[in-house]
C-alpha cells in the first residue's frame, strides 16, 4: 500500500510485505500500522507502505506460520474447555500446543477429566448404599450430567484435532 491510502478496517486480513508474514489489521499509531499474529500473540508495528490488505479470503490451501510449526486453516480451531460469559463456545486458532492458552486448556482438561474419573468411582459407591436420598441422588446425577458434558466436550476438541 502507499502511504496516501487509508487504513483497512479493524480486523482485515493483511500481508506484512517485509516480513512475508499475514496478519490482522488492528489499527494505527503515529503514521504506522499495528499488526497481530492470526493465531493471536504480540502485535507488532509496520509501514503503512509495507502492508498489503488481502482483499478476498485466504485460500484453505495457505498455510500460517506459527513460531516453528504450521497451522492448516482446514484443520479448524481448538475448541477450548470454558464458554465465554454469554454461553458460547470457545476457541484458539494456533497449532502451537507450547503456547500459555494451550497449556492452560490442556491442564484444565486434565482436570476435568480427573474429576469426572472421581465422581464416578463415587457413584458407583452409591450404588451399594440401600437407603439414598432422592436429594442425594438429585445432586450425584446433576454432578454426573456436568462431567459427562466437559468429558464430552474434551473428546470433541481432541477428536477434532485429530483429524
Amino acid at each position: 500500500m502507499t502511504p496516501d491510502q487509508t487504513p483497512p478496517p479493524v480486523g482485515a486480513l493483511v500481508r506484512d510485505t517485509q516480513r512475508d508474514t499475514l496478519g490482522t489489521f488492528m489499527g494505527e499509531v503515529g503514521g504506522r500500522w499495528l499488526l497481530r499474529p492470526l493465531g493471536g500473540g504480540r502485535e507488532w508495528e509496520a509501514e503503512p507502505s509495507q502492508v498489503e490488505a488481502l482483499a478476498a479470503p485466504v485460500p484453505r490451501a495457505v498455510r500460517y506460520r506459527f513460531g516453528d510449526r504450521t497451522h492448516s486453516p482446514g484443520s479448524g480451531p481448538r475448541l477450548l474447555p470454558w464458554s465465554s460469559p454469554e454461553g458460547k463456545p470457545c476457541y484458539l486458532a494456533t497449532a502451537d500446543e507450547d503456547g500459555y492458552l494451550a497449556r492452560l486448556a490442556g491442564g484444565v482438561e486434565a482436570t476435568q477429566l480427573a474429576m469426572a474419573e472421581d465422581l464416578l468411582g463415587h457413584a458407583h459407591s452409591m450404588l451399594d448404599e440401600p437407603k439414598l436420598t432422592v436429594p442425594e441422588l438429585r445432586f450425584t446425577v446433576a454432578r454426573l450430567a456436568e462431567a459427562l458434558s466437559d468429558t464430552l466436550r474434551v473428546a470433541h476438541s481432541r477428536g477434532s484435532r485429530s483429524k
